[in-house]
């Protein structure tokens, strides 16, 4: 991670969860039925390994790795190729975004906005980065958990996305493969939905339960960190950091925006926490900067009509076709 608040923040919530006692390492299957809501695997390089420093990753390859760190995510084509398949698997996901006759509507979804969607990816240099940025993170991650927890070491870190390489399955297949002692299910969404991070977690349980085969691999799952000290400590540098900007009689008067992804009312009415994360995630930014300006929080993004009809107005980063 590139900010060094939000390096503390990953580093400290995965050395706890190391310091776990044996009951709480429960299979993520059973974590994963507890918290779902509704109730061809393919070889890929899934690790977060970097060209950039191949010599340090090869040490640390020839070394068995005893535990895992699975970053999840939702993912984004990393080439303009890779779009189609990505939407189709979005609009497929009923965690996600439940459709009638989901299996007819998804393709035909997909189809018709990939040219669309393929124009917009090309405006910021032709595919998603979040690939790459999820690499660097988890690549500077597991350094770090090598020197504070020598006694769970050698760490290898993995990406999982639900709709972008490397999948959440192939992934999974990875893992097994290496044999791992034990695995952290690392949820990137700070704010814990059924849409996202749930998605997430049924895919893992979906998989082992499908499987035919036993794990020995133990799992713990960190699905959630709204408020932890080093995201608070992170958001609220770089808000001084652009309030700096402003001439100084004017900085107090800035008024701050927290933008945070929609959700459609029909899932927060069923008692989805996502709201109240964000809020708390929100009390915790501007009270580390003692309520020094107004400010508001904002919700994403641009709903279309033909899927306002189709899903109960869900808005979404999802639906990306207006």
């Amino acid at each position: 991670m590139e900010d060094k608040g939000l390096k503390k923040a990953a580093s400290s919530l995965l050395h706890k969860s190391w310091k776990c006692s044996a009951q709480n390492h429960a299979h993520v299957k059973y974590l994963a039925a507890q918290r779902s809501t509704f109730g061809k695997i393919r070889y890929l390089n899934t690790s977060c390994a970097l060209d950039t420093d191949k010599e340090s990753e090869n040490e640390r390859s020839s070394k068995k790795a005893k535990t895992g760190i699975m970053l999840v995510n939702m993912g984004g084509p990393s080439t303009l190729d890779e779009v189609h398949d990505f939407l189709f698997r979005l609009f497929s996901d009923k965690d996600l975004i439940p459709l009638p006759a989901q299996s007819r509507l998804a393709p035909w979804i997909a189809k018709r906005r990939t040219p669309t969607i393929k124009e917009q990816y090309s405006k910021i240099g032709g595919g998603s980065p979040i690939r790459k940025w999820t690499e660097k993170q988890g690549h500077e991650m597991i350094k770090l958990l090598d020197e504070i927890s020598p006694e769970t070491a050698p760490h290898k870190c993995y990406i999982g996305f639900r709709y972008a390489d490397p999948l959440t399955e192939d992934t999974l297949e990875e893992i097994e493969k290496d044999g791992l002692d034990r695995v952290v299910a690392f949820t990137q969404y700070p704010q814990y939905s059924c849409s996202t991070t749930g998605s997430s977690l049924n895919a893992i349980y979906r998989f082992y339960k499908n499987r035919n085969m036993e794990s020995n691999v133990k799992w713990s799952v960190i699905d959630r960190w709204p408020t932890h000290p080093g995201l608070i400590e992170a958001f609220a540098g770089s808000i001084k950091n652009e309030l700096e900007k402003f001439p100084e009689t004017a900085q107090n008067e800035v008024v701050i925006l927290f933008s945070a992804h929609s959700l459609p009312m029909s899932v927060v009415n069923r008692g989805d926490s996502y709201p109240a994360e964000v809020a708390a995630s929100v009390h915790g930014v501007m009270e580390k900067l003692e309520w020094s300006n107004p400010y508001r929080v904002v919700w994403q993004s641009k709903v279309c009509a033909f899927c306002n009809i189709l899903v109960d107005g869900y808005a979404s980063i999802y639906c990306v076709i207006q």
